[in-house]
């Protein structure tokens, strides 16, 4: 009677588990399909990046903000060094050599990864010597989401 017991609770368990691994199956297969309508994931003319066109849809779901870059007047360890290219440090993002990029908006709802030289930092203002002017808006909220939809984080899990 025992033993009955252990294989009746064992076959639960396992029937149990099969149900969640097809219904997880199911729900990761209707999550890429909906990620793929959710962002058009083009070539970039003339660079490794891809440019990112988001649904409208999407971006109300992304809180997606942006900052212009600033051309400011600088100091660097308490000396002036004049007029300066700068971003936000939440602008910043490294890929896996360590080079620095940065998300600019480029069209509503449309961004595009580009490459910057870092001069040097203060607490406020990350400025550069290349890859940006100023004007251009680029990403501070939502840097982590625009690179997980360029390089497919998450997909196939």
């Amino acid at each position: 009677m025992q033993r009955a017991k252990v294989w009746t609770i064992a076959i639960a368990l396992l029937a149990t588990g099969l149900l969640l691994s097809a219904t997880m199956a199911s729900f990761g297969e209707e999550d890429e399909a909906e990620h793929d309508d959710n962002v058009q994931v083009e070539d970039t003319p003339g660079t490794d990046a891809k440019t990112l066109i988001f649904t409208e849809a999407a971006m109300s779901h992304l809180d997606v903000q942006t900052a212009p870059v600033k051309e400011i007047e600088a100091s660097r360890e308490g000396k002036d060094v004049g007029r300066r290219i700068a971003v936000p440090h939440s602008a910043l993002i490294y890929d896996a050599e360590g080079e620095p990029w940065v998300y600019v908006s480029s069209a509503p709802d449309t961004f595009l990864r580009k490459h910057v030289a870092i001069d040097f930092m203060d607490d406020d203002h990350i400025f550069l010597t290349r890859g940006v002017t100023a004007g251009e808006n680029v990403v501070t909220v939502g840097v982590p989401e625009l690179r997980g939809a360029e390089f497919g984080v998450g997909e196939g899990e």
